[in-house]
């Protein structure tokens, strides 16, 4: 199981967190090539930052918006903002922080926890978070809810069309042929879909056994 993941803007590569485990993992789009190219090892060893927070594993996670080495990391109703490179430590820029206290607009909603996020594309402050069943778009730098909370079966048709009333972790496809297309995924499976803003949700492939597409995930 995906608990969290992240793509690395520097080098597009994914890192995948499970339990209390991680792994980077190098893999072409729409392809079958894929490697580790480092892990499974203890996300406590790696991430002094967690650490220091206090984390013992990562339940959510995000690229903080309009940056491409600055992410968010979840984990129960707390969240750490973090900047590192590949290959290099981890430094904890705030937090931790109660969800609630970091963006007081989500104190009076489902959100005190977040499963995962998704960076709405073409703007640099807005996201959808994840928490249950539920999903919400907020403006981030502007601690401001633009439009829910609502369910995933009232507003993520192509999610729903797979079966998924809720997620787990999800991350932008490296070179995507189809702008603001994802990965996402829940339990032992996992889709592809596009992300348009104002729109719907489309899926563009599966649901298929994450087993057979991510033999690099075999540990997680």
């Amino acid at each position: 199981m995906v608990d969290a993941a992240i793509v690395h803007g520097e080098n597009q590569q994914g890192y995948f967190f499970s339990g209390r485990r991680y792994a980077r993992v190098k893999w072409t789009s729409y392809g079958s090539t894929e490697e580790i190219v480092f892990g499974p090892k203890q996300i406590k060893d790696y991430w002094p930052a967690t650490t220091k927070a206090g984390f013992g594993r990562v339940d959510g996670a995000v690229s903080v918006p309009g940056t491409k080495d600055e992410f968010y990391f979840f984990f129960g109703a707390l969240v750490i903002r973090i900047k590192f490179s590949p290959g290099g430590d981890d430094t904890l820029l705030e937090g931790p922080l109660k969800i609630t206290d970091k963006w007081k607009s989500l104190a009076s909603t489902p959100f005190d926890t977040i499963d995962a996020a998704i960076n709405l594309p073409g703007s640099s402050t807005e996201t959808y978070l994840f928490s249950g069943t539920h999903s919400i778009r907020i403006d981030l730098g502007k601690d401001k809810i633009i439009y829910g909370p609502y369910t995933l079966v009232d507003q993520w048709p192509g999610l729903t069309s797979a079966g998924f009333t809720a997620i787990d972790a999800a991350i932008p496809v490296p070179d995507a042929k189809v702008e603001g297309e994802h990965y996402v995924f829940k339990g032992s499976q996992y889709v592809r879909i596009q992300v348009i803003p104002g729109a719907a949700d489309k899926l563009t492939w599966g649901p298929k056994p994450i087993a057979d597409y991510w033999k690099t995930l075999d540990w997680s």
